[in-house]
């Protein structure tokens, strides 16, 4: 009777740590298929229209921010914006063959790059080549952050107020007032004012 009893316990106890173990490993998968899930992923950049290209930007955008640790501050208007106005809404050749998404041009030839189809002064245009597109938003937020855009990152620890910030980017494109108001125009008739802006990670220090 006592064998008897003593067994029963074993198998009691042995059901109650199986059950418990089996309980918190549900329950850690739970949490981490969660984790998981919360987790921005790279979007295809496939699009059909418009939305569909801001969509993946902001995508990308958010991919970014998790993946990075620095701190730097980027109006998101204006990144679509400048996104959709230099790749052509992702219809460009530079966005194809280069992953370049904001035009940015290359002045080394040590570095990938593309000629541009057109020349300044008779010598040739290139713009830089990246392996993905995330390295082409990286490229973007160094630009602004090291380029001759003083004027611009004074203005931007004033106010966000995209209207009043893209009046500092005329040396971004050698249309200068003309490029200002391209930005103005596509941002009002998209309505980009919609997206607020925020501070979003990124290294600029490599």
């Amino acid at each position: 009777m006592a064998n008897f009893k003593t067994m029963i316990r074993t198998l009691m106890f042995v059901f109650v740590v199986l059950f418990c173990a089996t309980t918190f490993y549900y329950y850690t998968e739970q949490g981490n298929a969660r984790a998981e899930s919360n987790i921005p992923k790279l979007p295809d950049f496939e699009h059909t229209n418009n939305q569909q290209f801001i969509d993946n930007v902001v995508q990308c955008v958010n991919y970014i921010e998790h993946n990075t640790t620095d701190v730097y501050p980027v109006n998101l208007e204006l990144l679509l914006a400048q996104a959709a106005l230099e790749s052509g809404w992702g219809t460009s050749r530079f966005y194809k063959q280069a992953n370049n998404i904001f035009g940015v041009w290359s002045y080394s030839e040590n570095e990938p790059r593309i000629k541009a189809s057109e020349a300044r002064d008779g010598k040739p245009i290139f713009v830089k080549k990246y392996d993905t597109l995330p390295e082409s938003f990286a490229s973007y937020f160094k630009t602004l952050a090291r380029g001759p855009y003083k004027t611009f990152r004074s203005k931007r620890t004033q106010t966000n107020d995209v209207f009043q910030l893209i009046t500092h980017l005329q040396l971004y494109s050698e249309l200068r007032e003309e490029y200002v108001s391209r930005l103005e125009s596509l941002i009002r008739f998209n309505n980009l004012e919609q997206y607020d802006s925020y501070t979003l990670k990124v290294n600029t220090n490599e």
